[in-house]
């Protein structure tokens, strides 16, 4: 009677324990790699924001110089971003400032965006 019980349980077997570390297995795969698109997605803004802040307050500087000189440019690095920045005549009183910023990326990849505006001034 013994002999008749044990083979009437429902147990797990091996092999289902098996299957079933192989599928969770996988889903972690899947949601590790998730994981690494999450990351590079926030490195991402991250960068691209400093990136837009920094230009930004490039411009503002440029803005408020009170004599804005044609052909005048620079560079400098803030915060891993390296910004460039020229001045050139867009018409009388009218100037353009352009500021370029570039960086890398999380896989080393260069990535640059670059803002252009118009400043009047009371200069010839």
């Amino acid at each position: 009677m013994n002999m008749q019980k044990l083979k009437d349980d429902n147990g797990i077997s091996l092999l289902e324990v098996l299957v079933a570390m192989i599928i969770l297995g996988m889903a972690l795969l899947v949601l590790l790699n998730m994981s690494m698109v999450a990351l590079d997605g926030n490195d991402w803004a991250n960068k691209n924001t400093t990136a837009t802040q920094v230009m930004q307050e490039k411009m503002e500087q440029l803005r408020n110089i009170a004599i804005l000189n044609s052909g005048s440019s620079g560079s400098d690095t803030t915060n891993g971003v390296t910004r460039v920045w020229t001045v050139t005549d867009a018409a009388q009183h009218l100037k353009q400032v352009e500021v370029t910023t570039t960086w890398l990326d999380i896989s080393g990849t260069r990535v640059s965006s670059s803002l252009t505006s118009y400043i009047k001034t009371d200069s010839l």
